[in-house]
């Protein structure tokens, strides 16, 4: 018996396996397009200098950021600014319902008023009081005066009367009058006592009265404090970065998580900069430095050295890589520069170059130009004496 040529066993399976490869084949190669290469759509920062330490830096004001409270809480009023307004120090920023501060400081004024008005009244009478002693001396000296013509008259009539020249009823009745004379004098005296006493009780009162007097400003004075707490005002010279209070909302008094409002001195503005702590014993300050601008690193601007902060932190902005150390610790350095040189606001990250040398050369001398503490100059000490 022949066997087909063909068989679905010997042949058929076989076929089918090339056909579905070449089927396979077809489809990839069907699906497939080349890949083309393009430039990223933003260029990645190059390097300023041949020799020189990256930094990411952060744009702050030169007063940093001042979150603003309020010490007595309540219900807005008025918002006097948006966010970007300049404003001076000293300006009115926001404001509470006072209604209650005010209240308060008439009731004070009129506290004072009265104190005042009786202090017066108390003058006067200490003046109606002095004249009293003034009468009262005149009256004594009268009857002094009258006791001594009194005396004089009793020893003339005594002479008189013993050489029978004047009769006893005479004499007994200048005796009397002598007696009266004196009596008088000591009525006077009592007199000019008791007004000397009633002035000194009128001091003792007006001095009471002053000392009310003293307490009623003083509540006045800590009534126009508290008033004057409704209104947050400008503490420096700058410029508003944030408005989170609105009108007709509850402002709570004390340091809050998302303040209601934050300010800056923003002439100029500060760039705070991280600087890896293995490599901080580069970086000098006169070593000059650039920053540019992340999604457009052609624009940049030079910065000027302002100060280092001698604490070195923890590093909080991690790439993600597996290699990096989550125990770096890093140098903040503080450069500046004019805000009408680099388009950056504030809280803007930067790309910070600071020329630097290199290793082998800064190994020489490492702690050249690394000054982290140093004298107040004239401004700070006056900004420092203003403060205490």
């Amino acid at each position: 018996m022949t066997r087909p040529f063909f068989s679905a066993t010997r042949h058929g399976i076989p076929l089918l396996a090339v056909a579905l490869i070449g089927f396979a084949g077809w489809s990839i190669a069907s699906k497939y397009r080349p890949r083309l290469v393009t430039m990223p759509p933003i260029a990645a920062p190059t390097h300023t200098y041949d020799n020189d330490l990256a930094g990411a830096g952060i744009v702050e004001p030169a007063s940093e950021v001042i979150a603003l409270a309020i010490e007595r809480g309540g219900v807005v009023t008025r918002v006097d600014v948006v966010a970007g307004d300049v404003v001076k120090a000293g300006q009115p920023l926001f404001s509470i319902d006072a209604r209650n501060y005010q209240a308060a400081v008439a009731q004070d004024e009129a506290a004072v008023a009265a104190e005042s008005a009786a202090i017066a009244s108390i003058e006067q009478s200490i003046i109606l009081q002095q004249d009293a002693i003034d009468q009262a001396g005149a009256n004594l000296d009268s009857a002094e005066a009258e006791r001594t013509r009194a005396s004089l008259d009793h020893a003339r009539y005594a002479v008189l009367v013993r050489s029978a020249s004047a009769t006893r009823q005479r004499f007994e009745s200048a005796t009397a009058d002598a007696e009266k004379a004196s009596a008088s004098v000591a009525a006077m005296k009592a007199t000019l006592a008791s007004a000397r006493q009633q002035n000194e009780v009128l001091s003792a009162q007006r001095r009471e009265a002053e000392a009310r007097l003293d307490q009623a400003k003083a509540a006045l004075e800590g009534a126009r404090a508290d008033l004057d707490k409704t209104v947050v005002k400008a503490p420096v010279d700058g410029a508003i970065l944030k408005v989170n209070v609105r009108l007709g909302e509850y402002a709570q008094a004390g340091v809050l998580s998302n303040p209601l409002m934050t300010m800056g001195s923003i002439e100029p503005l500060h760039v705070r900069v991280d600087i890896d702590e293995a490599d901080s014993w580069r970086v000098h300050k006169d070593s000059p430095a650039v920053a540019s601008l992340r999604g457009n690193p052609a624009i940049s601007v030079a910065l000027s050295f302002v100060r280092f902060e001698p604490y070195v932190l923890p590093k909080r902005s991690l790439t993600g890589d597996t290699a990096e150390r989550v125990d770096t610790r890093v140098l903040q350095a503080i450069y500046a520069f004019a805000p009408s040189d680099f388009p950056a606001f504030v809280g803007q990250q930067v790309d910070v170059f600071i020329k630097a040398p290199v290793r082998a050369v800064a190994a020489h001398n490492p702690a050249s130009g690394r000054i982290a503490f140093g004298a107040l100059n004239g401004a700070q000490m006056r900004t420092v004496s203003r403060a205490n």
